[in-house]
Formats: C-alpha cells, sequence, structure tokens
C-alpha cells in the first residue's frame, strides 16, 4: 500500500480510496497526498475540498485513480 501512496504523491496524481471513520462508517475519498507521515497521510480532499489528516489503518482499499475512457 505504501508504494500505491508515494508513487501517488511522486507523481502528483489522486487515489481513491475506502476509509473507515471514527464513526465507523466507511466513506470513498479521492485525495491528492502531500505528506507521509508515519503512520498518518496529510492529503487534499477532492470530496470535501479541503487538507485531511488520514490514518493509514483506517484505509481499508487505496486505487490508483480511474482515468474516465475517451470515446473516439
Amino acid at each position: 500500500m505504501k508504494g500505491i501512496l508515494y508513487r501517488a504523491m511522486e507523481e502528483r496524481k489522486p487515489v481513491e480510496i475506502i476509509y473507515l471513520s471514527k464513526r465507523n462508517s466507511f466513506t470513498q475519498r479521492k485525495i491528492l497526498i502531500k505528506e507521509l507521515r508515519g503512520s498518518t497521510i496529510l492529503a487534499y480532499c477532492l470530496y470535501r475540498k479541503q487538507m485531511r489528516i488520514f490514518n493509514l489503518n483506517h484505509i481499508m482499499s487505496i486505487l490508483p485513480e480511474k482515468k474516465a475512457r475517451q470515446i473516439s
């Protein structure tokens, strides 16, 4: 998982995560990673439109951003 995070941060590309909140609810977020700090991630959340701190232990799934398919 950290490999995907580091690559996304270096390439400045968003990733999609499934995150378990403190209230035990799942959310799907698209984030731009700014900094990895031990067991936390400082990232800009494209859903909330603000900087957020995410706990690595609460990330259930992570994928590179899905590209929209272009019809030619």
